[in-house]
C-alpha cells in the first residue's frame, strides 16, 4: 500500500515538471515568436507616408483642356454671326481646345473711328479680353488678309475666310502643334525640349580680346538697364531673371577664319564658317565663370574684333554672307547666343596705317537689338511664319508682342503640366518597385501639393483663366521636382531588404533553434501527459 502510493507520488512530481517544462516552453516561443519577431520587424520597418498612388498614375489619362475667348467685330452684324458660326463648328469636336468664339455687336462709337489703330484701341477697351483670349477686327481696305498687332488682336479684310482665320488660329496663336508636341507620347518618353526653369541666370559678356590695341568704348550697364532689363522685366510671369554684365579680355577666337578679297576700305574680311561656329563657344565657354551658380545660365556675348582680323562675317553652309542687320551672330539653342562686333573700318584703316592702339564707340542700338532678338529666340518666345497674306505690324518696343508672350505661357503651362505629371508617375513607379526607399513627410507633402496643384493647373486652363492656370502648372512643377531630387530618397538605398536579412539572421539563427527544437518536446510532452491522463481516469 504505501509503495504504491510513493509510485502515486512519484507520477504526480513527474507530471507537474512535464507540466512545467510545457509551459516555460510555450512562453519561451511566445515571447520570441508573437513579442520577439513583430518588434523586431516594426522596429526595422521603413517609414513611409500614404500616398495617392492610383490617382497619380491616372493623371494622364484626364485629358487636358485648353480654353480662352476669341472675338470677332465687323462692321456688318450678319458677317461676324457667320464667321462665328463657321470657327465654332470647327472646333466643336476638338478634345484638347475650347475656343468660345463670340460676337461684338457693332456699337455708334465704332462706326466713328478713323483708322483701324483707333479702333483696336476702342474694342480692346470696350470687350473683356483676358491673357490668352484674342480679337480679329475687320477693317475694310486692308491690303493684307490678316495684320496680326502687338497686341490680342489683328485686322482682318472683308474677304477674310473663316478658313484663313482658323489657320491662323492654329498656327500662332494657339500654337497647336507645338502643344501636341509636348502632349505627345513620344515626346514624354524622348523629351525634345525642357520645362521652362523658375530661375535664370541672364549673363551678358563683352569679350576684348586685345585690349592693348582695342579701347572699345560702351556703357554695357546703361545699354543692358535700358534694352534687356525692361525685356526681362515683362516676360517674368514663368522664370525670375538675374541679370549681370562682365568684361573678358584676352580670348581669341579659336576658329579657321579665311581672308576673303572685298571692295571695301580695308579691301579684305575674314569669313567664319558656320561648321566652327561650335568651337567658338567651346574655347570661350570655360572663360565665361558662368558655372558658380545651381541656375541655368543663359549666355550672351559680345566679341570685339580685333583690327588684324576684322571685320569678321559669317558665312552658311552654301557659302553665303549671314549678316543680319549689318552686324553678324549666331544662336546655340540652350546655351545662349554670340555677336560680333566688328570696329569701324576707319578705327581699323588707321590701326594699319599707324599701328598705335585705336579708340571707338560700339553700336547701342545694333547690337542690343540684335541682343533682344537672340534673347526671345533662346527663350522660345519669337514666332517666325510665312504665310501668304499674312503679316505682323513691326515690332516698335522692347517688350515681345502680347498674343507671342500669351502663347509661350500657354505652352509654359501645359509643358510644366505635362512634365509634373510624368515626374510624379516617375517617382510613384520607382517607390512602389523598391519598398526600402524612405517617404518622409515633408517628400509625402510635395507629392500631394504637386498632384493637388495638378488637378487645378488642369481645372483653371479649361476655364480660360491663362494665368492663374501657369501659376498653379509652375508650382506643381516645382513641388515636383523637389520630391523628385529630395536627398532623403537615398538614405535606405543601400540597405535593401535582403541585407537586412542576410544581418539580422545570424543573430535571430541562435534564439531561433532552441524554439524549432522545442515544438518536438513540446508534442512528445503533451502526448504523455494526455497518456498520464487517459490512465489515472481508467
Amino acid at each position: 500500500m504505501e509503495r504504491s502510493k510513493a509510485i502515486s507520488t512519484n507520477e504526480d512530481i513527474a507530471d507537474g515538471e512535464d507540466k512545467y517544462r510545457l509551459v516555460a516552453s510555450m512562453a519561451f516561443m511566445i515571447v520570441v515568436i508573437i513579442v520577439g519577431v513583430p518588434m523586431w520587424w516594426k522596429t526595422t520597418e521603413v517609414y513611409r507616408v500614404s500616398l495617392p498612388s492610383a490617382d497619380i498614375m491616372s493623371l494622364s489619362d484626364e485629358p487636358l483642356e485648353i480654353a480662352n475667348k476669341i472675338a470677332i467685330f465687323s462692321f456688318e452684324k450678319s458677317r461676324a454671326e457667320l464667321l462665328v458660326k463657321e470657327l465654332t463648328e470647327i472646333y466643336a469636336n476638338n478634345d484638347l481646345w475650347r475656343p468660345n468664339f463670340v460676337q461684338i455687336v457693332p456699337f455708334e462709337k465704332a462706326f466713328n473711328t478713323k483708322t483701324p489703330a483707333a479702333l483696336e484701341s476702342l474694342l480692346l477697351k470696350q470687350e473683356e479680353i483676358r491673357a490668352g483670349d484674342f480679337i480679329f477686327i475687320e477693317w475694310p481696305k486692308l491690303q493684307e488678309e490678316v495684320l496680326l498687332t502687338s497686341d490680342r488682336s489683328a485686322l482682318i479684310r472683308s474677304d477674310t475666310s473663316a478658313s484663313r482665320i482658323k489657320h491662323v488660329i492654329n498656327l500662332l496663336i494657339l500654337q497647336t502643334h507645338r502643344i501636341q508636341q509636348i502632349l505627345n507620347e513620344d515626346h514624354r518618353h524622348g523629351v525634345k525640349s525642357e520645362a521652362p526653369q523658375t530661375e535664370y541666370d541672364v549673363v551678358v559678356s563683352i569679350l576684348n580680346p586685345r585690349p592693348d590695341i582695342m579701347n572699345a568704348k560702351w556703357n554695357v550697364r546703361m545699354a543692358v538697364e535700358t534694352y534687356i532689363a525692361p525685356f526681362l522685366k515683362e516676360v517674368s510671369q514663368i522664370s525670375n531673371y538675374t541679370l549681370t554684365t562682365q568684361w573678358k579680355y584676352q580670348l581669341p577666337f579659336e576658329a579657321d577664319l579665311k581672308q576673303v578679297r572685298d571692295s571695301s576700305k580695308l579691301g579684305r574680311h575674314y569669313a567664319l564658317g558656320e561648321t566652327d561656329l561650335p568651337h567658338i563657344i567651346t574655347s570661350i565657354e570655360k572663360n565665361l565663370g558662368v558655372g558658380i551658380t545651381a541656375k541655368p545660365a543663359i549666355n550672351l556675348v559680345v566679341y570685339i574684333t580685333p583690327c588684324d582680323i576684322a571685320p569678321v562675317h559669317i558665312y552658311n553652309r552654301h557659302n553665303k554672307q549671314a549678316t543680319r542687320q549689318k552686324v553678324d551672330s549666331f544662336i546655340s539653342p540652350k546655351w545662349g547666343g554670340i555677336i560680333i562686333a566688328n570696329p569701324p573700318a576707319e578705327a581699323c584703316v588707321s590701326y594699319n596705317a599707324a599701328q598705335q592702339p585705336v579708340e571707338f564707340y560700339v553700336n547701342t542700338n545694333d547690337v542690343m537689338q540684335i541682343m533682344l532678338y537672340q534673347l526671345q529666340k533662346l527663350l522660345d518666345i519669337n514666332v517666325e511664319f510665312n504665310i501668304d497674306g499674312v503679316k505682323t505690324v513691326a515690332l516698335e518696343q522692347i517688350e515681345p508682342r502680347r498674343w507671342e508672350y500669351e502663347a509661350y505661357i500657354r505652352r509654359s503651362a501645359v509643358m510644366h503640366i505635362t512634365t509634373a505629371s510624368n515626374t510624379l508617375q516617375s517617382l510613384i513607379k520607382l517607390l512602389d518597385n523598391i519598398s526600402y526607399i524612405v517617404i518622409n513627410d515633408d517628400v509625402g507633402q510635395s507629392i500631394n501639393n504637386a498632384y493637388k496643384i495638378v488637378l487645378l493647373a488642369k481645372q483653371t486652363l479649361a476655364s480660360g483663366n491663362l494665368l492663374a492656370a501657369s501659376n498653379y502648372a509652375r508650382s506643381a512643377f516645382i513641388a515636383s521636382e523637389h520630391a523628385f531630387f529630395d536627398a532623403s530618397l537615398l538614405a535606405q538605398l543601400y540597405f535593401p531588404d535582403e541585407q537586412k536579412y542576410a544581418i539580422y539572421i545570424p543573430l535571430f539563427l541562435p534564439i531561433m533553434v532552441p524554439v524549432i527544437t522545442s515544438f518536438t518536446m513540446i508534442r512528445k510532452l503533451v502526448t504523455k501527459l494526455r497518456k498520464a491522463k487517459k490512465e489515472k481516469c481508467t
